[in-house]
């Protein structure tokens, strides 16, 4: 392949997979509590020749260019809604939910009591409490205090089993609004103020920031696609036009 047109590949590609990023970002903007990923480029080894062997060590023109991400755990800002049973996670903490693959974890406090009084997310998942099950509450006024306890008519049940990890990079994204621990060490009950009744925290996606880097992913992947054309073709063009001379 000649110099430079694969390394031109891969950044075009690089940025293609950056845009999708983006634009998942942008979709999730109303996705409660949704963490953004943000992208950031490589530039890996040489590519190797037919033999395996390394082709231009120390030259970046055969190199591969890939897009890595990482999960932006900032806290989104918290919204007052003025419902009791919803709630917004503070300072790192996650609400742990039982999931069909799991314990999970979320930061989506949009909860209700289903027909047989189980404590559930939004998408149907039961919140763990401190006591190891789901949070079951017969019928009465339910409350849930600032430090995680859940009251029926005053009385303390049980307490949301609200969690901090110790490794935040071995977390990851299980759709779009819970999270996986691929870590050895176990997650730590948070404890304090682990949560604000009555609020609801948004995604911490800035949609300004993700326009604007929008637009500078287009003109460089532009910029690079008019490279790899006057690399594939001009350049080629000439070649021919002077030998044949």
């Amino acid at each position: 392949m000649n110099s430079g047109i694969y390394t031109a590949y891969s950044g075009m590609k690089a940025r293609s997979e950056e845009l999708d990023i983006a634009a998942n970002n942008l979709a999730n903007i109303n996705t409660t509590g949704f963490k953004a990923d943000r992208a950031f480029g490589s530039l890996l080894r040489d590519t190797l020749s037919d033999s395996g062997a390394p082709e231009g060590l120390g030259l970046a023109v055969n190199r591969e260019v890939r897009t890595d991400k990482a999960i932006d755990f900032s806290d989104g800002v918290a919204l007052p809604t003025g419902r009791e049973l919803d709630v917004a996670v503070r300072d790192g903490g996650f609400l742990t939910v039982s999931t069909p693959r799991g314990v999970r974890y979320t930061r989506d406090g949009n909860l209700y009591q289903d027909s047989g009084g189980v404590l559930r997310t939004a998408d149907g998942n039961p919140v763990l409490g401190a006591s190891g099950g789901p949070i079951t509450l017969a019928q009465g006024r339910v409350h849930i205090s600032d430090e995680g306890g859940v009251y029926l008519d005053g009385e303390e049940v049980d307490r949301l089993k609200v969690v901090e990890f110790p490794d935040l990079s071995q977390v990851e994204k299980e759709g779009e609004s819970l999270f996986v621990n691929n870590g050895e060490a176990e997650p730590k009950s948070k404890t304090g103020m682990v949560v604000r009744v009555g609020y609801l925290e948004r995604s911490n996606v800035n949609a300004v920031r993700s326009v604007v880097e929008m637009v500078g992913i287009l003109r460089h992947f532009e910029a690079i696609q008019k490279s790899l054309n006057y690399e594939a073709n001009d350049m080629d063009a000439k070649v021919i036009e002077k030998l044949g001379s």
